[in-house]
This record gives structure tokens, C-alpha cells and sequence, in this order.
């Protein structure tokens, strides 16, 4: 099975003006002869200072990155071996206890979302099985992973590692409970520690907040969470309440999903700048990503965008609607 990993970066020029940086596969992408594969699609290695900070990681592959940055990676696991007992099946990772194979924890609130295949997530609690679309939201807990079935489970993953020195959050957040199901939000799954320190799941459901349209062909925005201002600790943030906002919260992170129907025609109210270096993924459909006076780029499901706080238009293609995810980081700007 081919790891194709397309990833296109927007930025500026000399004169400030939108332009592409790059259109292709990551610099950092590696398939092993087993199968596993992964491409890093960004690293910022501390407090962004602006849009231009961040890019390809420079060095060998660490799981967490410095304090007060970010990773964006695709992964790839294959199926377990035919006949091989469960639990064996667990990802290994260094350190990690042969009584509880696999299991461990990272100072990093982490966005994932499936993309192929179906995968569990080790918990204290116990197993929380997953298929192509499930979120989960894991904020420092215990855990560990092993695919499930007999095909492989590519996923994404962003990770924000805290930043103790960061100021206090300037919008105070938490988890609220899960929505009646709306046909529009995916499933999240959000972690949590108890007293004694052990991992369980939170929440298991639809998020709360799901701004659906009027009639069921509308564009749809899901906000899956937020930190409300710089990361300070991994179970930081939560569920906004009230009106949809597009820039994150307390120049915050936000982690969002989009999904736009077939013949959503923006117009000229479609362009739009945020103060954010957006990691972007397209889930479903084809779009068109414009920026003004650089033309246009086509996207397809599993193609990545950098978007480097541009000047920027989103429209859908064909006749499928566009489901993305995006990870919008505020900067200075």
C-alpha cells in the first residue's frame, strides 16, 4: 500500500504579497519494509514568533517537540501479525513497562483524527475502539495504541507540547458534555487522569458545539477545542459556548472540522486572513485552495495544507461535499 503525502505551503514575498512555498511530499517522510510509515508535515520548535516560523524538522525524529511547539505528522501502522496474541499487538514505544506494553504518556495535549483503518486506544479504563473519522482529544494521559483488523491504520496527529512559562489562558475553558447526535459532528473522544492518576475517557461522543445550517446542505463548522491562549498545561482548554468565532479564542489553538457541500460558492466574501498558521487536511471531496493573484491549487483527500496567515479562498469541487480538518495556531502578525 502506497504512503502518498501531498503538502502544500502558503506564504508571502518581499513585498508581502500571498504566494505558494511548496507543493509536494514532505522533506521528513519514511516508510519502513514492515510497513509503518510516517511523514512530518511541520515542526515549530518553540513559541511561534510569526507566520514564517516553523517548517521540516532538521534533525532525527523526536516524539515531542520542544516546549511551546507543535508537530504535525501523518503515521502509518500495518495490521498486527496473523496468529499473534493481543498483546503483542500494542505499538512499542522506549521505556515502556512489558507488563503494559506500549503504555505511556507525553507533556502534550494532542489532536488526532483517523483517517484509514480502525485502531484502539489503551486506556486505564480499558479498550476504546476507533474507525476512519473518530477524534480523540489526549491531554497527557497514560495510553497506547494497537491496530485493530487486518489493514493498516494511517491517522493524523498534532502535537503542542506545554509551555509553563506561557501566559494564563485568557479565555477559561472545559469540557462540556457531549451533543444528542446531530448527523453532522464526528465522534470525540476526550482523556482525562482521575485522583489516583489513572487514564479513562471523559467524554465519548459528539462535541457540543456543531453550528449546522439552515436546511441540510449548508456549510458546517465543528469546534472539536480549544486552549483559549498559549498552552500552559496538557488538559488546558475545552468547548467554547455561544457563537461560532473563526479566530481561535485568547490567541489560542482551535481544532476544527468543515465541511463545505457541493456547489458552496463563497464569492468574494470567501477571501479571508487569520492571525494563525492553519495545519489543514482534506477528509473527503476535492477543493480548490485560491490565494489572490498566485492562481489556484487543487486538493484531494489526504492532500495537507501549511497556511502561513494568507490571504486565502476555499471552494468545493464536483459534486461531493468537502469535509477538512484544521489546527489553527495564533501568531503574531
Amino acid at each position: 500500500m502506497a504512503f502518498d503525502v501531498r503538502r502544500v505551503v502558503t506564504g508571502h514575498d518581499a513585498a508581502g504579497r500571498p504566494v505558494w512555498l511548496s507543493d509536494g511530499t514532505p522533506a521528513a517522510t519514511v516508510e519502513a519494509p514492515n510497513g509503518t510509515a510516517v511523514s512530518d508535515l511541520f515542526l515549530l520548535d518553540g513559541p511561534p514568533a510569526g507566520a514564517a516560523a516553523g517548517g521540516d524538522p532538521t534533525g532525527p525524529r523526536v516524539l515531542e517537540p520542544p516546549p511551546g511547539g507543535c508537530s504535525c505528522r501523518v503515521i502509518r501502522f500495518p495490521p498486527p501479525p496473523p496468529g499473534a496474541p493481543v498483546e503483542e499487538h500494542w505499538v512499542r514505544v522506549p521505556g515502556d513497562d512489558p507488563a503494559r506494553p506500549g503504555m505511556h504518556a507525553t507533556d502534550t495535549l494532542d489532536f488526532m483524527i483517523v483517517l484509514h483503518g480502525r485502531i484502539v486506544l489503551g486506556l486505564d479504563d480499558g479498550e476504546h475502539h476507533l474507525a476512519a473519522g473518530d477524534t480523540v482529544i489526549q491531554r497527557g494521559t497514560d495510553h497506547r495504541w494497537r491496530v485493530e483488523g487486518d489493514e493498516p491504520c494511517t491517522y493524523l496527529v498534532v502535537m503542542l507540547r506545554t509551555d509553563p512559562a506561557a501566559a494564563a489562558p485568557a479565555v477559561s475553558l472545559a469540557p462540556r458534555a457531549s451533543a444528542a447526535p446531530t448527523g453532522f459532528g464526528p465522534r470525540r473522544l476526550v482523556t482525562a487522569t482521575d485522583g489516583a492518576g489513572r487514564s479513562f475517557a471523559l467524554l465519548d461522543g459528539e462535541p457540543p458545539l456543531v453550528h449546522t445550517p439552515i436546511g441540510p446542505d449548508g456549510a458546517v463548522m465543528v469546534d472539536l477545542w480549544q486552549t483559549g491562549g498559549p498552552l500552559r498545561r496538557p488538559d488546558q482548554g475545552g468547548d467554547p459556548g455561544g457563537a461560532w468565532e473563526l479566530d481561535p479564542l485568547g490567541g489560542g489553538i482551535a481544532f476544527r472540522l468543515v465541511r463545505l457541500p457541493a456547489g458552496h460558492d463563497p464569492g468574494s466574501r470567501g477571501w479571508h486572513t487569520t492571525p494563525s498558521i492553519d495545519l489543514d487536511l482534506i477528509l473527503s471531496g476535492r477543493m480548490e485552495l485560491a490565494l489572490p493573484d498566485a492562481g489556484t491549487v487543487v486538493l484531494d483527500p489526504g492532500d495537507a495544507v501549511i497556511q502561513r496567515a494568507t490571504e486565502h479562498k476555499w471552494q468545493p469541487l464536483g459534486d461531493e461535499a468537502v469535509r477538512m480538518a484544521a489546527v489553527m495556531l495564533t501568531v503574531p502578525v
